[in-house]
């Protein structure tokens, strides 16, 4: 039979002295600052698919948020579906990232979740509203994006000191 230990089950030993966690935090950060010098030299050496076809590191693109276009893209049916009054602006799954979003003018209107009904922003999101994966749905979500501004445009609802977006022009 073991040997039973004073220590009660799940806890854990006293915290180490600060002194130790400055040495601790001291040798991480080393680490990591040697995998980044590793690895400085691959950042850009192949082509890659989207962005740059040069591999060259490009400027990110201004991105703008406009509260008023995101309300106007609201206010549309579902781009997906064609319901009305449960619409939300949807950004485009392309350069999103954590706390990243596209700009608001690539956005199109898709029905929020209800109750028992999954909506088709969630759908969207998930990568399961249109056939063909992420491609697919990148590929709807630009031209959704397009019909929206034309859209809003038509209607009267672009607003004022929003930019139009450099292809529509």
């Amino acid at each position: 039979m073991p040997a039973l230990t004073s220590r009660p089950f799940g806890r854990r030993p006293a915290a180490a002295p600060a002194q130790d966690r400055e040495e601790r935090l001291a040798q991480r950060a080393a680490r990591a600052l040697a995998s980044a010098r590793a690895t400085v030299g691959m950042a850009c050496s192949s082509t890659v698919t989207m962005g740059s076809a040069t591999g060259q590191a490009q400027p990110k693109a201004e991105i703008l948020t406009c509260e008023a276009y995101r309300r106007a893209v609201a206010s549309l049916p579902c781009i997906s579906c064609g319901i009305h009054g449960f619409s939300q602006h949807a950004h485009l799954n392309l350069g999103k990232g954590f706390a990243l979003k596209t700009d608001d003018r690539t956005g199109f209107p898709l029905c929020c979740t209800r109750p028992d009904i999954e909506g088709c922003h969630v759908a969207y999101d998930n990568y399961r509203l249109v056939e063909g994966g992420r491609e697919g749905h990148r590929a709807y979500g630009l031209e959704w994006g397009r019909i929206t501004r034309h859209t809003i445009q038509q209607r009267g609802l672009w607003p004022a000191r929003l930019p139009l977006w450099k292809e529509d022009q």
